[in-house]
């Protein structure tokens, strides 16, 4: 009875850990009792080998079908052309999973700890750093498909909205201010931005050095980048307020600077500007995102 229930808490354990780092990966969000029920999903086979005391019990057609149901059910929202894609995500993880418990039970002493405990204490850890450390933005562009959304901006009672990329590369912040930083063309805010401003910002891009007008001390400035492109320093001012759609849902971004480009920040224009994740105030609290 200790081995059957050992072996369905280590095969709820991996199916756990296996689900979340995939939804991890796909840049989904994760919801507790959709990863719960996937999970139970997927100790079925593995009760079904218990039941019948055998390890062949479950055929094979069965065995590679299974994982895509445990994966419909524990992601949400996803596109139906990423639906392989996530299934070659859950499987691959899966072998990784295999491989990391033989090394562990082949090389590792289990002299005062079970095997079962062993692994299902090292494996789990292993995943959960692999989704926290794998570049986000290199999945996506495996999946073949950006976090694109859309971002308000409000200066001086005036509101903007583009179309934006959340791009958790983004780390820029405003040196004085300690903001994060939206990076935006500055052709998309010409009829937009308070006259005064527009000519600092535009003087500026032109490499000019004028004086910061007088009402607008303390909210302007200028942020240094880099990028693989190469380097700079751009013209930013702090924003009054700012929001986010990211993933169909719209947040409160946190109090944000915006820095001012006069470059194209996008090759095909399907976005205009440049936003983080961690701006995202419910999203932070939440403990997921890019």
């Amino acid at each position: 009875m200790v081995s059957a229930v050992g072996t369905l808490a280590i095969s709820y354990i991996m199916d756990w850990s296996l689900l979340r780092v995939t939804i991890v990966l796909l840049d989904r969000r994760i919801r507790l009792w959709r990863l719960v029920l996937g999970s139970v999903l997927g100790t079925l086979p593995t009760l079904w080998v218990l039941l019948t005391q055998n390890l062949y019990a479950v055929p094979w057609e069965i065995m590679m079908i299974w994982p895509a149901f445990v994966v419909i059910v524990a992601v949400e929202k996803l596109p139906w052309r990423l639906w392989m894609k996530a299934y070659v995500i859950f499987i691959a993880m899966t072998i990784l999973a295999g491989g990391i418990a033989l090394v562990v039970l082949t090389w590792i002493p289990h002299n005062f700890l079970p095997s079962w405990i062993l692994v299902g204490l090292t494996v789990p850890v292993i995943l959960w750093l692999i989704g926290r450390f794998v570049p986000h933005q290199r999945i996506r562009q495996y999946l073949g498909e950006s976090q694109l959304g859309e971002v308000r901006l409000v200066l001086a009672e005036k509101m903007l909205t583009v179309r934006c990329l959340w791009d958790s590369g983004n780390r820029m912040r405003d040196p004085v201010l300690r903001r994060p930083v939206i990076v935006l063309e500055v052709s998309q805010a010409i009829e937009w931005l308070p006259e005064s401003v527009l000519a600092w910002v535009s003087s500026f891009l032109a490499g000019k050095h004028d004086p910061v007008p007088e009402d607008w001390r303390g909210r302007l400035g200028t942020v240094r980048y880099q990028s693989i492109g190469g380097q700079g320093i751009l013209p930013v001012v702090a924003l009054d307020l700012a929001q986010g759609q990211f993933q169909g849902r719209w947040f409160p971004l946190a109090p944000v600077s915006l820095a001012l480009t006069n470059a194209n920040v996008s090759a095909d224009r399907s976005y205009f500007a440049l936003v983080s994740p961690d701006c995202i105030v419910t999203l932070n609290q939440e403990g997921v995102g890019a």
